[in-house]
């Protein structure tokens, strides 16, 4: 857990280096035919700038606030699921002939429920295009039960 005495709140940090080349690993994050086969349940990607994410349902998860192709995400977070209106930033590294890194940064995260929520969404993320690339399938998504209850 990371917590940020920053206006106390939490940050979620990750980062997934993937034995895969740059290209690759971008055609799978933006071609809607390709995410659909490792992101389950799909999510609608508006990539430009005041552009969304949206659910499957077409509920606005997160803004574009900032877009570079191929190399930066800058993301107002809106779902309603969460109480707070946080930052993102995602960051798109060529770290070798063959090897990508993608970088997670979520912060201003207002609460120990959300962050938990936040953190497995975004390690999910990262978890299910690792395995897309290692074995062709999409890793099903469990929404996290954050307090442990059955």
């Amino acid at each position: 857990m990371a917590f940020v005495a920053y206006n106390n709140t939490y940050c979620v940090t990750l980062r997934r280096t993937l034995k895969v080349p740059f290209e690759r690993v971008m055609r799978a994050i933006e071609s809607e035919a390709e995410r659909s086969l490792w992101l389950d349940p799909p999510l609608r990607f508006e990539f430009y700038v005041g552009g969304y994410i949206l659910s499957a349902e077409g509920m606005p998860i997160a803004q574009f606030v900032e877009y570079v192709r191929g190399q930066r995400w800058v993301l107002r977070w809106i779902s309603p699921l969460n109480q707070s209106h946080s930052k993102v930033v995602v960051e798109f590294v060529r770290a070798g002939r063959t090897t990508t890194r993608i970088l997670v940064r979520h912060w201003q995260i207002e609460n120990e429920k959300d962050y938990h929520e936040l953190y497995a969404g975004w390690l999910w993320f990262l978890d299910s295009i690792e395995r897309y690339f290692i074995s062709g399938k999409y890793l099903e998504y469990d929404y996290p039960d954050v307090y442990g209850s059955v």
